[in-house]
């Protein structure tokens, strides 16, 4: 719908018509380029993590990677009815104490169009015969994973992104995340698919499991715009026109000369800037709809907020620094082999 045919709609349908913005811009290129390449057969990673601060807009490569993989593969779909070449689902927070693998398959199979995910049974096999072992009312997990396992390769599914994917590190340490990590991992090489996880930078932790994991895993980092950069300061002020010119009021809004002051108050982030001008564009809205400098800066993070993000993002980047696709080196390689054989004879 044209932005002429929203003035006249009720409020809550302006708002929803700007959240469904999306903006395409460098960031988002880059980290789904980077994406796709891991994503290949035989790219050498069988799970892939894309991570980078809250509100950069990791969601908005997760439904730009969606739609550029149904695109290519639309002939295809065409011609085979049962291929869903790419599958996205969020990692559930269930509010149990650890990690549901019981929802997060019942999604995975909901998205694989599988039928009658809360039914599942496990099946045992046995002298040839085939029995069902009636254990409980519901699926089991073991027969849900089954199942998914089934519809994956049926489906001919390549790419399994799991969004919000933190939730896998709540509440859990040691020889259970490594598990969990084994979980994916396997998913992986039965089904043939790469499994893109997506979240904050906690995500970096995945690499210390193990050096099974780290070889088979890979960071993709996804930055925000940052200040003091030229060519980050134009692009940020390129997404700030192009969000103005959405924004659904009588009056077209000239944010230019805000842009550098939005770019600070919203970390570089796309999203956090989005949610800051929906937030102002409610304000306006509420406010008789005529836009004023006063509500954009009603909108904007309070210093807290603003404070504990930008402590998260800095310690963030800081890791990303050692282990994010691209930072590695023929140079560091050999300082790092020198220094830890130096620390371990020596400790031994």
């Amino acid at each position: 719908m044209a932005k002429e045919q929203v003035l006249g709609l009720p409020l809550e349908d302006r708002l929803a018509y700007f959240d469904a913005v999306r903006m395409r811009h460098p960031r988002v290129s880059q980290a789904l380029a980077d994406l796709k390449l891991m994503a290949q057969p035989g790219a050498g990673s069988d799970i892939t993590l894309l991570v980078g601060p809250t509100g950069v807009g990791k969601s908005t490569v997760v439904q730009a990677m969606r739609d550029q993989v149904l695109g290519e593969n639309r002939e295809r779909m065409r011609e085979d009815l049962a291929l869903i070449p790419i599958v996205v689902a969020e990692a559930p927070a269930s509010g149990e104490r650890g990690f549901s693998w019981r929802i997060f398959y019942q999604r995975v199979g909901e998205e694989l169009q599988e039928p009658l995910m809360t039914k599942k049974q496990e099946t045992v096999t046995k002298d040839g015969r085939v029995t069902v072992r009636p254990v409980s009312t519901s699926a089991t997990v073991a027969a849900l994973r089954t199942s998914v396992e089934k519809a994956l390769i049926f489906r001919k599914t390549s790419i399994v992104v799991v969004d919000e994917a933190v939730h896998l590190l709540r509440n859990i340490h040691g020889s259970t995340l490594e598990n969990h990590m084994d979980a994916l991992k396997s998913l992986a090489n039965i089904c043939g698919v790469n499994i893109i996880l997506v979240g904050s930078y906690d995500l970096a932790a995945l690499m210390n499991l193990s050096g099974q994991v780290a070889r088979r895993s890979t960071i993709v980092h996804f930055p925000r715009y940052l200040t003091g950069e030229e060519g980050d300061e134009q692009a940020f002020a390129k997404v700030v026109e192009k969000l103005a010119a959405y924004l659904p009021i009588e009056e077209e809004v000239d944010l230019s000369g805000y842009a550098l002051d939005l770019q600070q108050a919203c970390l570089g982030c796309v999203g956090i800037l989005k949610d800051t001008l929906s937030r102002a564009l409610a304000i306006t809205l509420r406010s008789g709809g005529k836009w004023q400098e006063a509500y954009l800066e009603q909108a904007i993070l309070s210093p807290m907020q603003h404070g504990a993000i930008l402590r998260e993002t800095l310690e963030g980047e800081q890791k990303m620094t050692k282990t994010a696709f691209g930072s590695g080196s023929f140079k560091v390689a050999a300082e790092q082999c020198r220094d830890i054989e130096l620390m371990v004879l020596g400790a031994s």
